[in-house]
């Protein structure tokens, strides 16, 4: 059976209600105190940044004094750092375990309505096997990563639209000659930033493309795997009476076979994104030091201010990076919402043909009753 409508449509469908249930003040609350908490997140993030400058100024100009003014900043920022994360932590988790529980209640009671459990798991098994798995396993993979997605992308827009701001701010103006014109640049490390993680990006999508695939083939095997084992033990007994213990081992090896040559592919795939993303990480280190540092040599900026637009370079090619450094867990969250939307789908279908039905004969009409 095919989808009705695009994907993020359906996952919509199938999640919104949850902002309009009978909690709806409680988790809009809890919502808003999250989006809260992240600007908090991210003015620490900015001041940091600011402490940082007024630190390495400090120790260029040798001065005790303001050594003691950082030393105390230090001390406020560590507090609320902690505290902001720690409250941060604590509200996504209250929101993720409540979205969890709705949306299983609501897929438990399509599954155990009028036998349609019974007849997923033995008319319409192609496309909606392991019910179990789906509901279990996959509610709270399609939950838990629908929340720490979006407040990680949420968390990156802010980021870029903060250290934007700060990196155009320090690199200031160059001019580039080139001999008969020269061309003024405003920004030009928001304009590096900007170029450098591009082409990471694109370069972490090419090498992380097999990775979506295999993660969603491995949720297959594995959840088939587990059904196997939960249908001899459901069986046991008949199992034993037919001595059809050797049968079952050969299919359990067959299964957890399909696990190993998925596991292979799967292993290879993940070789490409570290391979990539730990390289990465070293040159993200290095690199914007290397283009911020000829303004300082050049007497242009101070240490303080090399190192507030070393840490605005991060920030800014960190937020930009977002896809690159969340493929694995947008694929995994894409794979889980499909056999969720399955299963939905399917109890859906199966509650449409129902009503589809003629209604039965009366008899009492014959009756004249």
């Amino acid at each position: 059976m095919q989808h009705k409508s695009g994907f993020f449509i359906q996952f919509i469908r199938l999640a919104a209600p949850f902002w309009r249930s009978k909690n709806q003040a409680i988790i809009r609350r809890k919502t808003l105190a999250l989006i809260v908490l992240t600007l908090l997140q991210i003015a620490i993030a900015v001041f940091i940044t600011e402490w940082s400058a007024a630190l390495f100024n400090a120790l260029e100009q040798r001065s005790m004094p303001e050594l003691y003014t950082q030393i105390a900043h230090l001390a406020v920022i560590f507090t609320a750092s902690m505290a902001v994360t720690a409250l941060h932590l604590k509200v996504k988790r209250d929101i993720q375990i409540s979205w969890r529980s709705w949306l299983t209640a609501q897929v438990i009671g399509l599954w155990m309505n009028k036998g349609h459990h019974y007849q997923v798991a033995h008319d319409m098994t192609e496309g909606h096997d392991n019910p179990d798995g789906r509901i279990a396993e996959d509610v709270r993979v399609a939950t838990d990563e629908a929340i720490s997605l979006s407040h990680s992308l949420f968390y990156s827009l802010l980021l870029l639209i903060s250290f934007t701001a700060i990196l155009w701010e320090l690199s200031g103006k160059v001019i580039v000659d080139l001999g008969t014109i020269k061309i003024t640049v405003y920004g030009h490390l928001v304009w590096i930033s900007v170029i450098y993680a591009g082409v990471a990006s694109l370069l972490g999508w090419w090498a992380g493309r097999p990775l979506t695939l295999t993660t969603n083939a491995m949720q297959t095997v594995e959840a088939n795997f587990r059904f196997g084992l939960v249908k001899a033990r459901e069986n046991a007994q008949a199992i034993t009476q037919n001595h059809g213990e050797a049968k079952e081992k050969r299919r359990f090896l067959s299964l957890f076979h399909d696990i190993t040559g998925i596991y292979d592919l799967q292993t290879h795939a993940w070789a490409n994104i570290t391979l990539f993303s730990s390289g990465y990480a070293v040159l993200s280190m290095a690199f914007p030091i290397l283009i911020a540092a000829p303004s300082y040599i050049m007497g242009s900026i101070t240490l303080g201010a090399l190192m507030q637009s070393v840490q605005a370079f991060q920030q800014m090619s960190a937020a930009l990076s977002w896809p690159v450094n969340n493929m694995a867990g947008i694929a995994q969250w894409r794979a889980s919402v499909d056999r969720v939307l399955g299963l939905v789908d399917a109890l859906n279908d199966l509650e449409a043909s129902e009503m589809a039905l003629p209604a039965p004969p009366n008899d009492n009409c014959d009756k004249g009753v």
